[in-house]
């Protein structure tokens, strides 16, 4: 890896649904980061859009989780997404965003995806808030 995020404060954590391919995830607050590597390419040699999509879906996710309590089942509803600029292999990405607004049973989130200053992705999405399973 030729970044170390633990000496910038990130912690490794273990995130449930994330294909094994995109971890491993780590935390910062509310902000979550991800290696890009050289297998997350496509055949141009920049991070794959389907890689960078997944990442930020399931951060936004976590998101919702962490401002809803944890404890809420969520499903992705809707996602809108921006690319921006172009990713790379050995960079570390950050994934942030907010809460623009919550009901009983949906919760509206915007993000983006940065390489430092750099605004990678910028999303907009909607998670449905389920029922516990009975």
């Amino acid at each position: 890896m030729s970044h170390d995020p633990t000496t910038e404060g990130w912690r490794q954590v273990v995130p449930s649904g994330l294909p094994e391919t995109a971890n491993p995830l780590w935390q910062r607050g509310t902000e979550y980061g991800f290696q890009a590597r050289t297998e997350h390419a496509n055949g141009r040699g920049v991070i794959h859009g389907g890689i960078l999509a997944t990442f930020m879906d399931h951060s936004l996710g976590l998101m919702v989780r962490a401002a809803t309590g944890g404890g809420m089942n969520l499903a992705t509803i809707q996602l809108d997404l921006h690319y921006l600029a172009a990713a790379m292999p050995g960079q570390f990405l950050v994934g942030s965003g907010e809460i623009t607004r919550q009901t009983r049973s949906v919760v509206f989130v915007r993000g983006t995806l940065r390489h430092g200053d750099t605004a990678v992705l910028a999303a907009t999405g909607i998670w449905k808030l389920l029922a516990p399973p009975r």
